[in-house]
């Protein structure tokens, strides 16, 4: 049997393999010139331990292909030279058995054709004891013939299943050619995004990238202060019937509120809020971050002041869940507090454990009220304003501490705020005490917050004021719902009191007050509202809010509609 060939194939295959497995190793990367400048300069060293990594494993790929390749290589040879090996040994058997049988049938043969006289043995007939003999040898020479052939056959039948048929060497020398061939033309594929990312690498060390002339500012050595501008803005529109007054409900355009934020450098960020409505043009805020390090900012300019944490983060229209704001929020802490000063704030985990730590301290302009300081002016809490006229001269000091955990949508802290005070020489005459608690899981949204502010101002109208109240917000939202339209609904219930000590009630002008819920009377209310979400920041929200006095007998109860969204 010829072996010849098939090792002169694997031999031609073993020396392409191995000559393309040399010329596909990728030459090393040769380092070029520097973008200018040290921020370039950073980009473009991060830019090429990115794109060396990338080519050595590009050529550690390479490697470990070829090694793979000789090692199938030889494994394949030694099969195949063992196999041929075994069908030499074999096929020398299967001669000498045949030739075995040739001897044998040529022996019979002769026998057959020259049968041997036998001289008769005394007193036994003629030729009868010949011939039985003669035939005797011919049966066992026949069952001999028998038993080679058996044993041929035998031999034959295990040389077929142990040793493979030529055509399938062929077809495994055939796929094993096919493969070489595919593996040389990824190495060349391998080997041109090499040369390409090295090209693109060393254009990218002697020229700029490519991009618009604002953003090519940004790699300049003297850095820029000039950057987009991004603009947020908040729409807002409702609609509310009374049921303690006759004729057609109102609608209302609550407001327009563009929200301004300028990048000026990787430090300073400036945001301003602008608030248009019925009554005209007003400032929301207007502040300057700067960003001292990953978990500290300091805020100054006119912010809203770290208080609970409606005040920053639920009141704006397309975030809060009703068309109202609590009854707490109206004359027991003012809602929207806005303040003048200096802050500092930030967040950072806790020695690398899921609590999250958020706190912040500001300084700011006391508070005072409008007027001459009469006792309508410190019993409507909606007057109340951070300036050093009036009767106001002093400092306002707060901060905020609190806990999050995010992986179970937990978070709750407490603020305070103390007020220097309102006249010369009177001591802390304006408190607030607000802790809260916030839950949110799956499908569910808690939200609980209580209020409380003391006014020291028994120099002015013969007793203090203590001001008490909270709200607890329950939501429900089923976002897994087969209907889409299911998915955008939301249902919410809150409730909300406020409570007074300190303020006559009874002489109240409640004509004074619109609507009747922002008078500061003692009151519950409760609210039951559907929202639908249109976006995930618009909003039309449907509401029935009921306001019960517990000393007064006045029926504010309203229905609601609202649209809010935000772009």
């Amino acid at each position: 049997m010829r072996t010849w060939p098939v090792g002169v194939i694997v031999g031609c295959l073993v020396l392409v393999v191995r000559t393309n497995g040399a010329d596909g190793d990728p030459p090393p990367l040769q380092s070029g010139t520097q973008v200018p400048g040290a921020q370039a300069k950073a980009e473009a060293s991060t830019t090429r331990t990115e794109e060396s990594k990338l080519l050595a494993t590009v050529q550690e790929a390479l490697e470990r292909n070829a090694r793979e390749m000789k090692a199938l290589k030889e494994q394949y040879a030694k099969e195949l030279e063992s196999q041929q090996k075994r069908a030499e040994v074999q096929q020398k058997q299967i001669e000498t058995l045949q030739q075995m049988t040739r001897t044998l049938e040529d022996r019979l043969k002769a026998v057959n054709a020259a049968p041997p006289v036998l001289a008769p043995l005394p007193g036994a007939q003629p030729n009868a004891g010949g011939a039985g003999a003669q035939q005797k040898l011919s049966d066992v020479q026949q069952k001999q013939l028998e038993l080679v052939e058996e044993q041929i056959g035998a031999l034959s039948d295990e040389l077929g299943q142990q040793t493979p048929k030529l055509e399938d060497v062929v077809s495994q020398a055939a796929t094993l050619d096919s493969r070489s061939k595919q593996a040389a033309a990824r190495d060349r594929q391998l080997g041109e995004t090499v040369d390409t990312l090295r090209d693109q690498v060393n254009n990218l060390q002697r020229n700029y990238p490519n991009l618009p002339p604002p953003l090519k500012e940004w790699f300049l050595p003297s850095g820029t202060n000039v950057t987009p501008i991004s603009i947020w803005n908040t729409v807002s529109t409702r609609y509310e019937v009374f049921q303690g007054q006759r004729g057609a409900g109102e609608f209302q355009f609550q407001e327009y509120t563009p929200f301004f934020l300028v990048q000026l450098n990787k430090r300073l960020l400036l945001s301003a809020e602008t608030t248009f409505d019925q009554g005209g043009v007003g400032l929301g805020q207007a502040q300057i971050d700067m960003f001292i390090n990953n978990w500290l900012t300091m805020d100054v300019g006119y912010f809203l002041a770290p208080i609970g944490f409606w005040n920053e983060r639920l009141d704006p229209r397309w975030i809060n869940k009703l068309p109202d704001i609590p009854l707490v929020m109206r004359q027991v802490i003012p809602d929207g507090l806005t303040v003048t000063g200096l802050q500092f704030r930030g967040a950072k985990y806790l020695f690398g454990s899921p609590f999250k730590m958020e706190y912040a301290a500001f300084a700011s302009n006391g508070f005072g009220v409008p007027g001459s300081g009469k006792a309508a002016d410190w019993a409507d809490q909606g007057g109340l304003i951070g300036t050093t006229a009036n009767v106001n001269q002093s400092m306002a000091y707060g901060g905020r501490l609190a806990i999050w955990l995010p992986s179970r949508g937990i978070n709750f802290g407490a603020s305070g705020m103390a007020s220097a005070p309102y006249g010369l020489g009177a001591g802390p005459v304006y408190n607030i005490w607000q802790p809260y608690f916030n839950y949110h899981y799956g499908n569910w949204d808690f939200r609980f917050e209580y209020g409380e502010a003391y006014q020291n101002v028994k120099n002015f109208i013969g007793n203090n004021i203590r001001r008490q109240g909270m709200y607890a917000q329950l939501a429900y939202r089923n976002y897994a719902s087969l209907y889409q339209h299911l998915q955008r609904l939301e249902y919410v219930f809150r409730f909300s009191d406020a409570f007074f000590h300190g303020i006559d009630q009874s002489k109240l002008d409640l004509t004074a007050y619109s609507p009747l819920m922002n008078a500061p009377i003692d009151a519950n209310q409760y609210t039951i509202g559907v929202n639908y979400y249109v976006y995930a920041s618009s909003i039309i929200k449907f509401a029935y809010e009921i306001n019960s006095p517990l000393h007064r007998n006045v029926n504010d109860n309203v229905f609601m509609m609202q649209f809010a969204t935000n772009f």
